[in-house]
């Protein structure tokens, strides 16, 4: 605020002294103003202390640590990051990997943690977040482990997740406010599921089947169809399908719940580009196809909303028109039709193929 500046603050000090003292000298470097002012750089500081307090104590202006604080109090709590976990086959097959033992795949660690229902290694990374997600490559043992000949990667079967982001926080806290979560509504499933890991997104459909049944879709914290092995973990929390329960149950009483992985829906997108006289078609094709990998990645992160159920023709043409060395843009059909492309509840869009003409 301009009246609470430093000039502000000390012109309206000296404008006192003067109404009592019209004789002063208040002019910079006299007695008056430098003994004012450090008073006036100490009362800039508390207004800006002030004004600072201010907006962290709201959730729409707050920084990241308030707003942490904030939404906790209200029972919202910022969703951690998690490690991926991997299937590995290795040679021979028979051989057993002791637990403990690590690997290494690019710049990221794995550790041996268990064996999947299948019989195969299961390794869980040693760095929290998506950098472990990675579905295959050579596994290089950090450890010795008699008779191993090799190792890769099979399968990414819980994918990792970051912790979530201070925008994303925000959003829940605010949509908490709106809508609250109470005895098994919509609202509370999300939340519950949401939370857990390896989860991206979710979509929750009351009385799918009859009265008294939830159908839970589930996304992968990679924004993919998700494996079977999360499917059952998510199952486990909220209702186990043998009813006993065994104390990992959440779903409230009466609630028959099904969850059900999203399903992939392979796109095949065509365009023709006009270009820039001297641009290079291979570098602008990869970059095209970059750009229209992007905006699917962006509608799986919206899955579960309006926002994500609609792969559309102006989006696409919109970001090809914004790479560098394309002039114009036509013919931009999705699967062989120039119409927009509307996806069912649990599809979510993947590139099949992408034709530049």
């Amino acid at each position: 605020m301009e009246d609470t500046n430093f000039e502000a603050i000390l012109e309206r000090l000296l404008e006192e002294a003067r109404k009592d003292f019209p004789e002063l000298d208040t002019r910079e470097g006299s007695l008056i103003y430098s003994a004012l002012a450090p008073a006036a750089i100490e009362i800039n500081r508390v207004h800006e202390a002030l004004n600072f307090a201010l907006e962290m104590s709201f959730a729409d202006t707050a920084a990241r640590e308030f707003l942490i604080r904030r939404a906790a109090e209200h029972g919202i709590h910022l969703i951690p990051g998690t490690p991926a976990q991997i299937e590995a086959e290795v040679e021979p097959e028979d051989l057993s990997l002791p637990l403990g033992r690590r690997f290494r795949a690019g710049s990221v660690v794995y550790e041996v943690t268990g064996v999947s229902a299948e019989g195969y290694p299961v390794l869980t990374a040693e760095t929290i977040g998506t950098i472990g997600n990675q579905s295959g490559g050579r596994l290089i043992p950090i450890d010795f482990i008699a008779g191993l000949r090799s190792a890769n990667i099979r399968a990414l079967i819980l994918p990792g997740r970051d912790e979530e982001s201070t925008e994303s926080l925000r959003q829940r806290y605010m949509e908490s406010r709106r809508i609250q979560a109470f005895g098994g509504n919509i609202t509370a499933y999300r939340e519950k599921v949401r939370a857990l890991p390896g989860i991206g997104a979710v979509q929750v459909f009351p009385a799918f089947d009859g009265p008294g049944t939830v159908k839970v879709g589930i996304l992968g914290a990679d924004f993919m169809p998700p494996s079977g092995t999360l499917v059952d973990s998510v199952q486990e929390v909220l209702d186990p399908r043998d009813q006993t329960g065994e104390g990992r149950a959440w779903a409230p009483i009466g609630h028959r719940v099904t969850v059900t992985p999203a399903v992939s829906r392979p796109i095949l997108v065509e365009t023709r580009l006009t270009l820039e006289r001297g641009a290079d078609p291979e570098e602008i094709s990869a970059k095209a196809l970059e750009a229209v990998e992007t905006y699917f990645h962006e509608l799986r992160t919206a899955w579960g909303t309006n926002h994500g159920r609609t792969v559309r023709l102006s989006q696409i043409d919109t970001r090809l028109l914004d790479l560098e060395g394309v002039v114009d843009i036509a013919d931009t059909a999705l699967d062989g039709g120039s119409r927009n492309l509307s996806l069912a509840d649990m599809e979510v869009p993947t590139l099949g193929s992408f034709a530049l003409h």
